[in-house]
């Protein structure tokens, strides 16, 4: 890695530094802790997480084999145990000189989520390995133990033990249940005359929480999908959209972070705001400005301009901030063109002489920012789809856009109308401010019990008014209601059609800055592919126009020449069609052309102020990972038996990210894999390719059905395949980027391009006229509409299905809905308290739910619930003193790193094993860069004291960042960081050890040792990610130890070890050479 060696002055802004090549001498590095000979890939701390089916029954496994391979006796097994300070039976503290920590059972017990276990399933598992001394017997009564001298004894020491114990045995208490429980028992406010013995008189507190309003209507249902025992009617319940916007906007939490303004235009695009929707939207962007003289400027409304000496014509979008120019509020507009200046124009047309010099042609899709102090006066255009006016200056009648990198031409009529042609707003007549809200719906299908057909339809509720940050919070999906098993849509949604028509119209509300005229409406709705056509009234994928954004016919899907643009579904277009529908006498006519226009009946959603092909955009999570999966069955099946065998063998040796939980066979289990663990394999299968595929691993049939069909030849194959799963993990990865500038918008374009014509290219049986592979060619658009795809994808959102989920074996399941809406309001009204929001009922009374989370003996149990987890409130000195597992309080020089705790603490075996010492040893490199650390970076040059050094698998803090939430990181062992470095800008790094230290002023700070990834400046030709070389253990010419600060979010980046014929089943370590996995990110 080029990086100078020059010594440079330490400033505010962490940067790596470069020491000075040193060579060690023979007796330096006989005395060396760091050994030479460490794995530039050690995989013991990277255990995955297993889940707790998965993991009992391997430890059950392994403890079996164990036991099978060697009887002895209860002697010969305690004369193999090391000595302790007290008898075997006792309930033993081990001496000072021995570490438990060192054993793999124990680092995997630590890593296995046992929030869902019984406590006394893991205690049993604990000590399952000393009751079974004979293979045969998997449990008996052993008398090898020393009792409890009580009254219980020997078995409990008191009666407190005895019916804890009990209890937990008797309703199978989980472990964070239990640890919840001790933690209210342990309190110094808890009083035990404080307990209330019945809790049905508990459950009647529940009235007393300022519950929202839940309302119920009759809703029919289908006799072609309920049980003959079902009544035709059923009760629905709902919460309206307005009661959970009025407790919003008087949250403290929330209210101070939702943006309500005008939409901006950014360089990256995060937001809802930075989206084209919003900023041609009355109902949530800006529609007129005030210039300095006084005029008004508003939507609609045609322009000329000057800019550089020149004078063009335009026609008003909307009003921007334009976030590039200082927050300059400007007009943004679409530009008019005459017949002189229009592109691709044939001479032999007669555009140019037609119209008198009189008429325009409205350019789309190449909108420009006006200020409006260069408008030089108005103009009066008539668009020839609208009624003719009186007077006009010009006229429109063609539109000039661009497809497939053509100018091309399409009638005025096929347009989609801007926002200002169809909406009106109404203004508060008492002054107060404007708040204008974007509500995001979601609707989706869950099954809600395990072994029986019975689904609900879950309607939940967003506002994209909130940062993304917020909203991708569990919490911040709110519950409208649930629609009843074999209950319409249509006929549910009704109640809350008429409170969104009634904010469209606007409302005075109370915030928590006081009235407020609030207007809103539907800004997305947001379903899986089947429902989203349903909300559209456009008929489902199978139907021959089966796409809701555009007319396509169904044997066109993939037909890379079909312009989906000219022929898109356009608003005005679709009710003429329905209204063309509806008049019709017979049934069968009205069938007939419902099935030419691919239409069905509109539900009450039509009666709203929106755009439903625009506002139901495709979502990119079921189409992107569907199309994944689809891709991964094509692959699988042309592998031949040794192909299968051979991918299992490279798939399992990968590395994976740490933090990724454990993945079922992808052979076996593919047809049960979730859409994440689709994602998850697809960033990895172009590198597993890649290792081990060649030609005899295809089926002969899937070789010669390429050559004859494809022109490809045998000796290509396996590389053209490898080729296919990069294009396809690139697209994933863009498509799901959390932010979006105007290059990922044309990358993502020409991938999503690339990748359609290669999967028809190897795979046309599967891939021609796939639904899914159409979506491709609307993504851009939605990018554009809502800002990312991500905004718009339902990944997130459906995990809210699992929290209720959950919910329903708590339920007496008679009426389920009402019972899962009724636990949701009570969880809602306990989140709003906790938040700070005040109940209008008693807003003079000081209430301390809120206290309760900045409370350090129980705030975890707040923390690690979805519905009140908020790290704002980890700024209280208290979360400053969190201490390691040996009750040490850990600090940092910079006061925005907080809550700091270190994890698993390694054995002095276990350390030396990696080539370290706990022992500072001032003659090593090691030493000299933790004296650097502290100079450079804590500005004390004072010699070190102490030297003794403990290290751990992993560290957690929190970093705090103005005007952003805080992060909370967890770090482990293995895991690489980009970091800022002074001469390339970002370097890669591997954590290769964390540790603690204790600095002369006597505190304990935190460490971060690194092994460097040097570049290479070489691209793999296939993958297009580039090389890279991790540094030798004898290599000294980087700084190598640096404060926890230069990690302050969470690392987004993942290297694979680029396997040569010397990699078996461990990689080589003499081989260094990595690969940059450029297709990673967080799939869900």
């Amino acid at each position: 890695m080029k990086r100078s060696k020059n010594s440079r002055l330490y400033v505010p802004t962490p940067k790596l530094r470069v020491r000075a090549t040193r060579k060690l001498r023979a007796t330096e590095e006989d005395e060396s802790f760091i050994s030479d000979n460490i794995s530039g890939h050690d995989n013991t701390d990277n255990i995955p997480e297993y889940n707790d089916t998965e993991y009992i029954s391997n430890f059950r496994g392994n403890t079996g084999e164990a036991e099978s391979s060697s009887e002895m006796t209860n002697e010969e097994f305690k004369q193999q145990l090391p000595e302790y300070n007290m008898d075997i039976n006792d309930n033993y503290q081990p001496s000072s000189d021995i570490d438990t920590t060192d054993t793999t059972e124990e680092i995997l017990m630590k890593n296995i989520d046992d929030s869902h276990r019984s406590l006394l399933d893991i205690v049993e598992e604990d000590e399952e390995d000393d009751s079974m001394n004979n293979s045969d017997v998997l449990e008996e009564e052993s008398s090898n133990f020393e009792g409890f001298d009580s009254e219980y004894g020997p078995y409990f020491p008191n009666f407190t033990s005895t019916m804890i114990f009990i209890w937990i045995t008797k309703h199978m208490i989980s472990t964070s249940a239990y640890e919840d429980l001790a933690k209210i028992l342990t309190h110094p406010e808890y009083r035990k005359e404080d307990i209330t013995k019945n809790i049905r008189q508990i459950r009647k507190w529940r009235d007393r929480l300022p519950l929202v309003k839940v309302r119920k209507h009759d809703v029919p249902l289908s006799m072609q999908r309920t049980p003959s025992t079902y009544a035709s009617t059923k009760k629905a319940f709902t919460i309206s959209p307005l009661t959970h916007l009025e407790r919003i906007l008087k949250n403290p939490l929330i209210m101070p972070k939702m943006y309500f303004g005008p939409g901006i235009v950014a360089n990256e695009k995060r937001e809802f705001w930075h989206g084209e929707l919003w900023q041609d939207s009355l109902l949530f962007g800006e529609s007129k400005i005030r210039t300095t003289n006084e005029e008004f400027y508003k939507a609609g409304e045609f322009l000329i301009f000057r800019e550089q000496s020149s004078t063009f014509m335009c026609r008003v979008r909307s009003v921007v901030n334009d976030e590039m120019d200082n927050n300059t509020l400007k007009l943004k507009v679409d530009m008019l063109l005459k017949h002189e200046k229009l592109p691709n124009c044939r001479p032999n047309d007669n555009r140019h002489t037609r119209g008198n010099n009189m008429e325009l042609w409205l350019v789309e899709g190449e909108a420009k920012l006006v200020n409006p102090s260069n408008v030089v006066q108005r103009i009066i255009v008539w668009l020839c789809d609208m009624p003719e006016p009186d007077e006009y200056d010009f006229y429109i009648k063609e539109i000039v856009y661009s497809f497939d990198s053509r100018w091309k031409y399409r009638d005025i009529a096929s347009r989609h109308r801007l926002p200002y042609e169809n909406i009106t707003i109404m203004q508060s007549r008492q002054n107060l401010p404007i708040l204008k809200v974007f509500l995001d719906i979601y609707v989706d299908d869950f099954g809600t019990y395990r072994n029986v057909y019975h689904s609900l339809g879950g309607v939940y509720l967003q506002i994209g008014n909130m940062p993304s940050t917020l909203r991708k919070q569990l919490k911040n999906h709110f519950l409208i209601g649930f629609v009843p098993f074999g209950a319409n849509f249509n006929d549910f949604i009704k109640p809350i059609v008429q409170d969104i028509k009634s904010l469209e119209n606007g409302r005075v509300m109370q915030t928590l800055y006081g009235d407020a005229w609030v207007i809103g409406g539907i800004g997305c709705v947001t379903a899986d592919l089947p429902q989203g056509n349903d909300l559209a009234a456009v008929k489902r994928h199978g139907a021959n126009h089966g796409c809701r954004t555009c007319n396509v016919s169904n044997d066109q899907y993939t037909d890379p020449n079909y312009n989906y643009i000219k022929n898109a579904r356009f608003q005005q277009q679709t009710n003429e069609r329905i209204a063309e529908i509806e008049s019709q006498h017979l049934r069968m006519d009205q069938d007939r052309l419902a099935t030419k226009y691919g239409l069905i009946k509109p539900g009450p959603l039509n009666d709203l102020k929106w755009d439903q092909h625009l506002q139901t955009p495709q979502d990119a999570y079921h189409s992107m990972a569907g199309k994944a999966r689809t891709l991964l069955e094509a692959t699988f099946n042309i592998f031949n038996t040794n192909g299968e065998n051979d991918f299992l063998e490279y798939w399992k040796r990968i590395e994976k990210p740490s933090h990724w939980s454990r993945m079922p066979n992808p052979l076996r289990h593919r047809q049960s894999f979730m859409f994440s663990d689709v994602l998850r394999l697809a960033m990895l299968m172009p590198f597993i390719l890649q290792r081990f595929l060649e030609s005899h691993h295809i089926k002969t049939d899937a070789l010669n059905n390429w050559h004859k069909n494809s022109g490809i030849r045998r000796n290509l194959v396996a590389s053209k395949l490898c080729a296919c799963w990069a294009i396809e993990a690139k697209a994933l990865k863009l498509a799901f980027s959390i932010t979006m500038t105007e290059n990922t918008y044309q990358e993502l374009q020409e991938t999503l391009k690339k990748e359609r014509e290669m999967l028809i290219q190897i795979f046309p049986d599967t891939f021609t006229n796939l639904p899914n592979l159409h979506v491709n060619m609307h993504l851009l658009q939605h990018a554009r509409n809502f800002a990312t795809l991500v905004n718009t994808a339902v990944g997130v959102k459906e995990m809210v299905h699992r929290i209720f989920k959950t919910m329903v074996p708590h339920m007496n399941r008679k009426e389920i809905e009402l019972d899962l809406t009724r636990r949701y309001n009570t969880i809602q009204a306990l989140r709003h308290f906790i938040d700070g929001w005040t109940d209008p009922r008693f807003n003079t009374r000081p209430n301390a739910l809120p206290k309760l989370i900045a409370d350090p003996n129980i705030y975890t149990i707040l923390t690690a619930w979805y519905a009140t987890e908020n790290f704002n409130t980890i700024n209280s000195q208290e979360f400053e003193d969190k201490q390691d597992d040996d009750n040490i309080t850990i600090c940092c020089h910079n006061s925005n790193f907080i809550d700091i705790s270190l994890n698993s603490r390694w054995s002095a075996k276990k350390v030396n094993d990696r080539g370290l010492s706990k022992k500072l040893d001032y003659k090593h490199p090691f030493f000299q860069d933790i004296s650097v650390s502290y100079r450079e970076h804590f500005n004390s040059k004072e010699a070190i004291l102490n030297r003794k050094l403990e290290f751990y698998n992993s560290i957690s803090y929190t970093v705090l960042k103005d005007g952003q939430d805080p992060i909370r990181l967890k770090i482990h062992i293995g895991d690489i960081v980009e970091l800022p470095e002074e001469s390339e800008g970002i370097a890669y790094a591997k954590v290769k050890s964390i540790f603690r230290h204790q600095a002369n002023n006597g505190q304990y700070y935190a460490f971060f040792f690194f092994d460097w990834f040097q570049a290479t400046n070489i691209m793999d030709s296939v993958l297009e990610c580039p090389f890279y070389n991790i540094q030798k253990p004898e290599e000294s010419r980087w700084f190598q130890i640096f404060p926890i600060t230069f990690i302050d979010r969470n690392p987004c980046v993942f290297f694979i070890h680029n396997c040569g014929n010397t990699c078996n089943t461990e990689h080589d370590e003499g081989n260094r050479s990595y690969i940059l996995n450029r297709y990673y990110y967080n799939a869900v």
